[in-house]
C-alpha cells in the first residue's frame, strides 16, 4: 500500500516536471518570434527611411537646379520668352519646374520683371530621381522658394539747377526780377533761341544764352556775366555788371559793362559807352567816343573813328592801329603791322609798330614814349599780350524729359483725383491732408484740365508735396503755405522719349501760369518743370526755380533763387545720379522649402 502511494507520487511528479518544461519551450518560441518580427519592422523602417533621405536629397537638389535654372534665365533676359517658366527635359535628371513671379499688389503674380526696381520670387518644385518605398513618399518632391531683391538704387533728389531754365528762347522782362539767396551762383539759362531782355526786367545773376543772340534792352539790368554764343548788343542805357563772353559785342550810347570782355570776332563801341576791365576780340573800332579801363588785345586792326575822345586805359597790342581825329592810348601800343594817326591821337607810352604814319608834326606829338620801327613787323604776341584767357562756357544742360514714375521717390506717399474738367482746391488739399505728415505726391494727371486755385484759398503743407497735373491755373488770392520749410514741385511731366530730348509740350503752351498775386509762402521752396511755358506776372513771388520749355518773368514778379533739383538728376549739368543697375546687381533676400510648389 505504502509502495503504491510513492509510486504515484513520483508519476505525479514527472507529468508536472513535462508541463513546466512545455511552457517554457512555448515561451522561448514567442519572444523568438517577437524578436523576428521587431527585426523585420526595423529592416523595412531603416530601408524605408534610407530611400526617404535618398528622396529627400535627390528632390532637394533637383529644386535648387531650377532655381539655378531660372536665375540664370533672368541673367539672360530669357524669362519672357519661356513664359516664366522654366522646366527640365523630360526623363531628364534632375526634373524640376521653375517659374518666377513678380509682386502684385500684396502678394505675387506669374511673371517676368520689367527692370529692377521691384523684388522677384523664383518659385522650383524637384522631384526624386528614385521615389521612397512604401509609406516613405514624403519626400519624393521639394519645393524651395528664393526672394531676390530689387536692384534699383533709390533716387535722391539733388539741390541743383539754375535759376531760370528755358529749352527755347522767350523774353524776360516786363518789369520781372531775379534775385539771388547770399551765397549762391544763379543763372538764367537758354538753350535755343535769341534773347530779349527789356521791360524793367533785371536779374542779380548770369544770363547764358546756348545757342542765339542776347538783346539787353532799355531797363533791363544784368548784374551778373552775360554769355551768348552770337552777338551781345546794349543799344543805350542798360548795363552788364560784370564780363562779356560772345561771339562778338556792340555797345551804343551811355551803356556799360562792368567787367572784362571776350569775343571771337568783333567788338563795336559808339557813343560814351564804357569797358571797365580788358578786350580779347578779334578787332575792335570806336566811334565817337568810348572807354576801356584795362587792355585792349586784338587779333585783327584797332579803329579810332571820329572825334569824341576815344580812350583805352591800359596797354594795346593789335595786328593794326588806325585813329581818326583824338583818342589816347594811356600805355604802351605793340602794333604789329601798321600804324597810323591823327591830329590830337596821343600814345602816352611807348609803340612798337611796323610802319608808322601821322599827318605832320613830330613824332613826338603823337608818341610820347619810345618809337620802335620794326621793317618786318614786330615778333608776336608782344610782351603787352597779358590778358587773361576766355573763361569756361557754362554748362547748359540738355532737356530732361522727367517723367511721372513713383519708384524715383523715395518715401513718398501717392494720393490720385482727377476730373473731367479742372481739379479744385477741395481735392489738393483734402490729398495733401491724407499724407498726415509724410512725404507725398498728388497724383492730378487724371485732371482732364490740370489744377485750378484761386480766390482766397490757401493749402497747407505740413511735408514736401510733389504734385504731377497737365496743367496749372493759380490766380486771384490764392496759396501755398507752410509753417517751416518744406519744398513743393508743380511738374507737368514729359513722357516723350526722343534723342536728343526736346521738351514735347502737349497740353498748350499756356497751361501753366501764375497769375494775379497768387502767394507761395516764404518757407516754401518751389520747384516749377513743364515741356511748355512758364508765365510768372503780377507780383507773383516765390522762392526756388524754374525748368521749362519757355520761360517769361514779368509784371512785377520776383523769383529768389533756391535750388530744389528733380529725383535722379543734376540739373546743373543735365546728367542722371540714379546709378545705373542689371539683374546681376540683386542679392538673396531669403532661401526656404515651402510647403506647396508649382
Amino acid at each position: 500500500m505504502l509502495l503504491t502511494r510513492i509510486s504515484s507520487l513520483f508519476s505525479r511528479a514527472r507529468d508536472e516536471d513535462r508541463g513546466a518544461g512545455m511552457a517554457a519551450v512555448i515561451g522561448l518560441m514567442a519572444v523568438s518570434l517577437i524578436t523576428t518580427s521587431l527585426v523585420a519592422s526595423s529592416v523595412i523602417a531603416a530601408t524605408e527611411y534610407t530611400t526617404l533621405t535618398r528622396a529627400g536629397v535627390q528632390s532637394q537638389a533637383a529644386a535648387e537646379a531650377g532655381i539655378a535654372v531660372a536665375r540664370a534665365g533672368l541673367l539672360a533676359g530669357t524669362c519672357g520668352a519661356n513664359g516664366n517658366r522654366y522646366a527640365s527635359a523630360p526623363n531628364a535628371q534632375p526634373e524640376y519646374v521653375a517659374t518666377v513671379w513678380i509682386p502684385s499688389g500684396t502678394g505675387w503674380a506669374r511673371g517676368c520683371p520689367t527692370g529692377t526696381a521691384t523684388q522677384v520670387r523664383i518659385l522650383s518644385t524637384g522631384y526624386a530621381a528614385n521615389d521612397g518605398v512604401g509609406t516613405a513618399s514624403g519626400r519624393d518632391a521639394s519645393h524651395v522658394e528664393v526672394v531676390l531683391s530689387a536692384a534699383g538704387v533709390p533716387s535722391t533728389i539733388e539741390a541743383s539747377g539754375p535759376a531760370i531754365y528755358a529749352y527755347n528762347s522767350q523774353g524776360f522782362g516786363g518789369g520781372g526780377k531775379l534775385v539771388t539767396v547770399p551765397g549762391t551762383n544763379a543763372s538764367i539759362m537758354i538753350k535755343e533761341g535769341n534773347v530779349l531782355c527789356n521791360g524793367g526786367a533785371s536779374g542779380e545773376a548770369d544770363i547764358v544764352v546756348n545757342n542765339g543772340n542776347l538783346e539787353v534792352g532799355a531797363g533791363c539790368s544784368i548784374t551778373g556775366n552775360a554769355y551768348a554764343s552770337g552777338r551781345v548788343t546794349l543799344p543805350g542805357g542798360p548795363n552788364i555788371g560784370k564780363n562779356v563772353v560772345a561771339n562778338a559785342l556792340t555797345i551804343t550810347g551811355g551803356s556799360q559793362v562792368g567787367g572784362s570782355v571776350w569775343v571771337n570776332q568783333d567788338v563795336t563801341l559808339n557813343g560814351g559807352v564804357g569797358i571797365a576791365g580788358n578786350v580779347t576780340a578779334a578787332s575792335m573800332s570806336f566811334s565817337s567816343g568810348g572807354t576801356v579801363g584795362g587792355n585792349v588785345q586784338t587779333t585783327g586792326a584797332v579803329t579810332f573813328n571820329g572825334g569824341g575822345g576815344p580812350l583805352i586805359k591800359g596797354n594795346l597790342t593789335a595786328a593794326s592801329f588806325t585813329t581818326g581825329n583824338g583818342g589816347e592810348v594811356l600805355k604802351n601800343a605793340y602794333i604789329y603791322g601798321a600804324t597810323s594817326v591823327n591830329w590830337g591821337a596821343v600814345i602816352r607810352g611807348n609803340l612798337t609798330t611796323k610802319t608808322f604814319s601821322k599827318p605832320g608834326g613830330s613824332n613826338s606829338d603823337f608818341v610820347k614814349g619810345t618809337l620802335t620801327t620794326v621793317p618786318g613787323g614786330p615778333v608776336q604776341p608782344g610782351p603787352y599780350a597779358t590778358n587773361a584767357t576766355r573763361p569756361a562756357w557754362p554748362i547748359v544742360p540738355d532737356w530732361i524729359n522727367f517723367a511721372y514714375t513713383p519708384a524715383d521717390w523715395t518715401g513718398f506717399a501717392v494720393a490720385t483725383i482727377s476730373s473731367s474738367g479742372t481739379c479744385s482746391y477741395t481735392q489738393v488739399k483734402n490729398a495733401v491732408e491724407s499724407f498726415a505728415g509724410q512725404n507725398g505726391i498728388v497724383d492730378a494727371l487724371g485732371c482732364v484740365g490740370g489744377i485750378a486755385i484761386a480766390g482766397s484759398d490757401i493749402v497747407t503743407l505740413n511735408s514736401d508735396v510733389a504734385i504731377f497735373s497737365p496743367g496749372y491755373k493759380f490766380d486771384g488770392g490764392g496759396g501755398f503755405t507752410a509753417s517751416q520749410i518744406r519744398r513743393l514741385w508743380l511738374l507737368t511731366p514729359d513722357s516723350t522719349v526722343e534723342s536728343p530730348a526736346t521738351p514735347t509740350c502737349t497740353t498748350g503752351e499756356n497751361s501753366f501760369s501764375v497769375l494775379g498775386g497768387f502767394t507761395f509762402s516764404s518757407n516754401l521752396r518751389v520747384m516749377m518743370y513743364t515741356p511748355c511755358k512758364v508765365v510768372l506776372t503780377s507780383s507773383t513771388k516765390f522762392t526756388g526755380h524754374v525748368f521749362s520749355g519757355k520761360a517769361g518773368i514779368d509784371g512785377g514778379a520776383q523769383l529768389t533763387y533756391a535750388a530744389v533739383g528733380l529725383p535722379g538728376y543734376n540739373l546743373d549739368t543735365g546728367t542722371r545720379t540714379t546709378v545705373t543697375t542689371t539683374e546681376a546687381d540683386r542679392t538673396i533676400v531669403s532661401f526656404r522649402n515651402v510647403e506647396a510648389g508649382n
